[in-house]
């Protein structure tokens, strides 16, 4: 009891010194976040030259996304990676840094990896959120190591501790970047201020995104990187400069290295750019090489892993783990219809039901198609298509939907980014039942980050059939009134039968901080409410 006291008091004012050392240096990550800080730097540059910037609307809507950020990664923070394939992808930039072995020792007990050169396991992951994590992890090391070795912490809580300040970092900056380029998106198609940051808002909290902000998954960074690529996209458009182009090309090469497939949406906002534009072989020339830069580099990263230059590791991953009675297809061996039908209607994964954005967005534009503006229109196309396309290439997949993710995460990226445009046409277009399924939204996706997605999966298997959503609704009905039912809750960890955000969790490893984190979470969450209200008070001022 005494040791456990000690190492209480010494985590407590571990957290407190590197909360104060750690602060300043908050703002100063590099390398693999050049794509989004370079479209947010450049985006706003013309603004920012002098200090009146600084007193105009818009600076005053990008620090308070930016304060939301803060407070939504911390609300929503578990504590850790949130995922445990965050945590080997953590593992891979350590590897690249460090030099330190690619899987660990562990998780090739566990069976994980894949057999690469000369029989080392390797990781099956693009590189490209590893790049992400390379500067955060250094970061961290350089402010957190010293303060470590001051306290006696063991070397899981020293790990614990260095996991919940990557993530809140890498959390909190790729929600900044999802808000301002959603809103800066927004403006380019003519939507007012006031209908942009709705929009930008409506974005993270009534859609699968905010599941995905501590999830530690790579779909937030493949949103702010399509977001991103948007906005170079509309800004050629504007000015048919080549920065824009290459902008733009910037952030679909790095997709394409953090997920192969993200070929797909490439392919798709190159079609959206050239056909607003005025010069397509301009917009090539400066577009195509950091595309081509990029699958370059993933081909080298493959041929350095395993040797061949035209498989990928799925492809390797399926002949090595392929089980036995399994067609040579495998990992693609789901039925397809059943797959691609299911990503629109099945229970437990259907985009319709865990976006129900997607229907408003779906209904406006069919009543109002021939009155939306012509890029617009053209967006929405490339988006539904895309959609379509990323539907049929995960159709076949296995682990259909992402098995234990919270909706079908594989085709989410078309899904949020249709689902942006929701309410900026609701305000426009006004069909005041729709609002009902926005505020339906909303509570669905709160209710989305209260309990791991595993516990239905779990409750699924033991027989439960009724689908996600209602074991959703169920368990939290169950748990809120202390009345579970101990058969459905089977098999389930005591941890997972209470809320999930890391101060609530503290009472199972540091039951004497619990309570403080517990009012530090009450205070930011009474805090939010009114943290909106500034952001949307703040749209409706006039620009400048």
């Amino acid at each position: 009891m005494r040791n456990s006291r000690k190492t209480e008091r010494g985590a407590g004012q571990f957290l407190i010194r590197l909360a104060v050392r750690a602060a300043p240096f908050a703002l100063a990550g590099r390398g693999s976040v050049f794509v989004c800080f370079h479209a947010l730097r450049t985006l706003l540059a013309s603004k920012t030259k002098s200090l009146q910037w600084l007193m105009t609307s818009s600076a005053r809507i990008s620090v308070l996304f930016i304060l939301l950020a803060v407070v939504v990664c911390a609300l929503l923070s578990r504590g850790n990676l949130g995922a445990i394939d965050a945590v080997r992808r953590l593992q891979v930039a350590r590897s690249i840094r460090l030099g330190e072995p690619m899987v660990t020792a562990d998780d090739v007990r566990q069976g994980f990896g894949i057999r690469g050169r000369n029989g080392v396991p390797q990781a099956w992951y693009g590189v490209g959120q590893s790049l992400l994590l390379l500067p955060i992890d250094a970061l961290v090391d350089a402010t957190a190591t010293p303060i470590i070795r001051r306290f006696d912490l063991d070397p899981m809580r020293a790990k614990q501790v260095r996991e919940l300040l990557i993530a809140f970092l890498m959390e909190s900056f790729l929600t900044a970047c999802v808000l301002l380029l959603a809103r800066r998106v927004l403006l380019t198609f003519g939507f007012p201020s006031t209908a942009a940051v709705a929009g930008a808002l409506v974005l993270l909290f009534a859609t699968t995104c905010l599941e995905y902000v501590p999830s530690g998954q790579e779909n937030e960074l493949l949103l702010a990187l399509a977001l991103s690529a948007l906005a170079g996209s509309r800004a050629w458009h504007r000015e048919e400069r080549g920065r824009w182009a290459m902008l733009a090309g910037l952030a679909c090469g790095f997709a394409i290295l953090v997920r192969l497939p993200s070929l797909l949406e490439t392919g798709v906002f190159a079609i959206f750019a050239l056909a607003g534009g005025t010069n397509p072989k301009r917009f090539l020339a400066w577009f195509a090489p950091p595309v081509v830069g990029a699958l370059l580099v993933d081909r080298w990263y493959q041929w350095h892993r395993f040797g061949e230059l035209f498989s990928t590791y799925i492809g390797i991953y399926g002949r090595q783990y392929r089980p036995q009675g399994q067609p040579a297809s495998f990992p693609f061996s789901y039925p397809f219809w059943k797959g691609f039908l299911g990503t629109f209607f099945a229970l437990d994964k259907s985009v319709l039901l865990f976006d129900p954005l997607l229907i408003v967005v779906l209904l406006l534009v069919a009543r109002n198609w021939r009155s939306l503006e012509r890029d617009l229109r053209r967006l929405l196309v490339c988006l539904m298509l895309l959609l379509v396309a990323y539907a049929m290439a995960y159709a076949r997949y296995f682990d259909f939907g992402g098995d234990v993710a919270w909706g079908h995460r594989f085709v989410l990226l078309p899904v949020q980014l249709l689902c942006l445009f929701a309410v900026p046409l609701l305000l426009q277009y006004r069909w005041p039942a729709l609002w009902a399924l926005v505020v339906a939204s909303v509570i669905l996706q709160a209710a989305s980050t209260v309990i791991p997605p595993a516990v239905e999966i779990i409750q699924r298997d033991f027989g439960s059939r009724r689908g996600v959503l209602w074991n959703r609704a169920v368990n939290i009905a169950q748990i809120a009134t202390n009345s579970e039912d101990q058969q459905r809750f089977q098999g389930i960890p005591v941890e997972w039968r209470t809320l999930r955000y890391f101060p609530f969790q503290l009472r199972f490893r540091f039951p004497r901080l619990a309570p403080w984190g517990m009012a530090g979470w009450a205070a930011l969450f009474l805090s939010l409410p009114l943290l909106i209200l500034a952001c949307l008070k703040s749209g409706t001022e006039p620009r400048p």
